[in-house]
């Protein structure tokens, strides 16, 4: 099921990316080339610009997370202290971020991301049955090609803080066999991620993005038992931002 779901988030990235792409070749030819007599025209500004503007959006789609989660046991005593002790492998979940934004210049959006994702862990261990991220980053996009086109990729990265969690199956935080110091850590992390915007009208934007993100989580003396290295995943997320004027006064109807 979890197999089913995956694919359909990355099939409706796919689509959505498909269809932003359609939209970009719907801008009208210009007159000239119908004409070649007439006079040329000047450029046609589909929107005016955001820059000075505040943004809040939502992304959500599918998180994955990558690599060798439950690390290597340090210990002998460890290493037996729960049988079976494995690799553990990883099914897809949901993601989700909040996204407060700046519009630097045209080109450059400063990003403000809260979000949290999880995945579940396939030890069958009632004591390892979850891995969950919370992230908290402050990062940089610069978007691509001229700022009157409706479709414009764009590039970005940043970091921050990760709240990275191994849940029990009643989903609270597990212990460590060895330390019994909780499974749960605050640690720094960055990300990169490449995808697409839309331009809906003057206010809205619509996105679809493909994530990097990486934990400096590694610890092998607080968790000698396992799931004591770095931690990484990716995400898949389609996404809408709202932009609002910071600088407009609001009218109040009083006499000047």
């Amino acid at each position: 099921m979890a197999r089913k779901v995956t694919k359909g988030l990355i099939a409706l990235l796919m689509f959505g990316i498909t269809s932003l792409a359609h939209a970009q070749s719907t801008t009208p030819p210009n007159a000239v080339d119908a004409d070649p007599s007439a006079p040329p025209t000047k450029s046609r500004v589909i929107y005016e610009s955001l820059v000075g503007y505040g943004g809040v959006g939502f992304r959500g789609g599918s998180l994955l997370f990558l690599g060798d989660l439950s690390g290597t046991p340090r210990d002998p005593a460890a290493a037996a202290a729960e049988v079976p002790y494995e690799t553990n492998s990883v099914s897809p979940r949901l993601t989700g971020d909040l996204l407060f934004s700046y519009v630097y210049t045209d080109d450059i959006h400063l990003e403000l991301q809260i979000g949290y994702g999880w995945n579940r862990l396939k030890d069958d261990n009632a004591q390892r049955f979850v891995i969950s991220s919370v992230p908290m980053t402050l990062g940089a996009r610069y978007s691509l090609l001229g700022s009157q086109r409706l479709l414009r990729p764009f590039v970005g990265a940043g970091g921050g803080a990760y709240i990275w969690t191994i849940h029990t199956k009643d989903l609270g935080a597990g212990k460590d066999p060895v330390t019994f110091e909780r499974l749960r850590r605050a640690d720094l992390g960055f990300y990169f991620t490449a995808g697409a915007e839309r331009r809906m009208s003057k206010w809205v934007t619509a996105t679809a993005d493909l994530t990097y993100n990486r934990i400096l989580a590694q610890d092998v003396d607080t968790f000698p038992a396992g799931y004591n290295g770095n931690k990484a995943y990716i995400q898949a997320r389609l996404g809408v931002n709202f932009f609002f004027s910071l600088s407009e006064r609001l009218d109040q109807g009083l006499p000047e």
